[in-house]
């Protein structure tokens, strides 16, 4: 059976990577979209480096447009003890268009950790005082060697998948892998069908009773839109949480282009106030999704994703915990203000946000990402 821990800020669950690089025998392997020069990168810098001299095999892979601003020179004393840095789609590749946003970290093929959150250093704070509120969790025991495999078939193939994919409508990734009953591990590689975190969120929707959703960027498809009307008009406790303060002006812009349609169904929309909540949680009943996939295009069907599933009632208590102390710290929207808080000019800005981040940017993804 596997142990899941509950991770619930970007500095606890920083610390706990960082202490598992640390404490390292045999491997580490290290997938982030954002790695940052400045702290606490740094620490990861030297950890891993001392890791690689000390005769652990050491493998890092970076998405090579998320970590556009880190330096190969931060990587030459790292490379000299004997580790590996691979970017993923670097630039030249023709892959631009499709990342990998996943965010896992696997040591000695022992404990694994799968979170939302880069190594950067508006990622290390409580979310409340100080920094993004983010989350992870820490797994040990078999999902681990299928955590493994993931990042072993992304890091040696990086540039094997995602033309087709992004084109065409089969979608090709790993089932959804169940091993203990308790954790499923749900991989999404690009496509138009739904993926396997996708469908498992579809299967879970519609017997539900209680449906809260955080996510930083919210443009969900309109299935799942409806799905959650239709929780809610049956009497569903259907909330969302999603942010004030967003790093992407335009994707606050694009969700809220989609209020209207939430308020007429009964769901309730609440706006997280003191920092940039970058969390996504998604609690369905007893059940608790947590990982790196928003509720947007771009991460449901054109990046590399990976999220948790578990029914494990310590894990789904410490994330309702997570998701009750956000909704204490955010303010409801009330529809009535809100219609009428906005000028034409606002509502001008919210339709042509959607536009571009539902609308043109997966067309320009599929369309310039090449075929092989």
């Amino acid at each position: 059976m596997d142990s899941v821990r509950w991770l619930p800020t970007g500095a606890i669950g920083l610390a706990a990577i960082l202490g598992a690089i640390r404490s390292a025998r045999t491997s580490i392997r290290l997938e982030m979209y954002i790695f940052r020069e400045g702290p606490p990168g740094r620490d990861f810098g030297v950890a891993l480096t001392a890791a690689a001299a000390r005769g652990v095999r050491v493998a890092v892979h970076l998405d090579a447009l998320g970590s556009r601003e880190l330096p190969d020179s931060f990587w030459t004393a790292f490379r000299r003890a004997g580790g590996e840095v691979r970017l993923f789609h670097p630039f030249g590749s023709g892959r631009y268009w499709t990342r990998s946003h996943r965010k896992l970290c696997v040591v000695d093929e022992v404990v694994a950790h799968v979170a939302g959150f880069n190594i950067a250093p508006e990622y290390d704070g409580d979310g409340v005082t100080a920094g993004w509120l983010d989350v992870g969790v820490e797994i040990r025991g078999p999902s681990v060697a299928v955590l493994t495999r993931l990042f072993d078939e992304q890091y040696e193939r990086p540039d094997r998948r995602s033309g087709l994919l992004a084109r065409y409508r089969k979608r090709l990734e790993p089932a959804a892998t169940d091993i203990s009953g308790a954790v499923q591990i749900l991989p999404v590689n690009p496509g138009r069908q739904a993926s396997s975190f996708l469908r498992t969120l579809y299967a879970d929707l519609p017997a539900a009773g209680r449906v809260w959703l955080c996510s930083p960027y919210f443009l969900p498809p309109p299935h799942l839109r409806r799905m959650l009307g239709r929780a809610a008009r049956r009497g569903a406790d259907v909330r969302l949480i999603l942010p004030v303060k967003n790093d992407v002006s335009m994707a606050r812009l694009a969700a809220r282009r989609l209020y209207a349609g939430l308020f007429r169904n009964g769901v309730q929309v609440y706006e997280y106030l003191p920092q940039m909540v970058h969390a996504k949680v998604y609690l369905i009943d007893q059940t608790v999704y947590v990982g790196s996939s928003n509720l947007d295009p771009r991460s449901l069907y054109l990046n590399h994703e990976l999220m948790i599933r578990s029914t494990e009632p310590e894990l789904v208590a410490a994330a309702e915990q997570t998701l009750l102390n956000l909704f204490r710290l955010s303010c409801p929207v009330d529809s009535q203000t809100w219609y009428r808080s906005r000028s034409w000019t606002e509502k001008l800005r919210e339709r042509w946000s959607f536009f571009l981040l539902y609308r043109l940017d997966p067309w320009l993804t599929r369309s310039f990402t090449p075929v092989r």
